[in-house]
């Protein structure tokens, strides 16, 4: 499964309904320091975009590793420093069995008022949404789907 996060910023004119930091789940979860900090860095005009993989039951196709992995895990950022502390938290903390989870907290650090009902489990979804304040923030992308093209490959490699 791979989810997306992409930042672009602009000058934005005032939102209504802008994030509140004050939520609780956002406020005491460490992956949202690193995330916020990727999302402040992004200055007006840039577009940058991190990716974190994960694959359950197996490797990735393009994998060279030899015989059963359990399971597999890869967070790419594009050289871009302000990305790489969130990698490095998801490749340290992030989920891989319920990979879901993973598109969830993301939005939830970004837009706090946002809530998921603990039987929510994410299959695939796409979302965009500000953040930011009235005179500078970056329109979000998050994007959770199945990457067929590096996804995990089965016992019998076809998959």
């Amino acid at each position: 499964m791979k989810i997306q996060i992409l930042a672009i910023a602009s000058a934005a004119l005032a939102v209504a309904g802008l994030p509140c930091l004050g939520a609780a789940k956002a406020k005491g979860d460490p992956l949202c320091s690193p995330l916020r900090a990727f999302v402040a860095s992004v200055k007006k005009g840039e577009s940058r975009t991190l990716e974190f993989h994960t694959s359950w039951g197996s490797d990735f196709k393009d994998s060279s590793s030899q015989g059963y992995v359990f399971a597999a895990k890869r967070c790419t950022f594009s050289s871009y420093e302000p990305a790489r502390s969130v990698c490095d938290y998801l490749m340290d903390h992030g989920a891989i069995e319920f990979s879901g989870n993973n598109a969830k907290d993301v939005i939830v650090c970004l837009a706090p008022a946002t809530q998921f009902s603990s039987r929510v489990s994410l299959d695939r979804v796409d979302v965009s949404f500000y953040y930011g304040t009235e005179s500078r923030g970056s329109n979000i992308e998050v994007s959770f789907a199945e990457d067929s093209k590096i996804g995990g490959h089965g016992a019998d490699g076809d998959s």
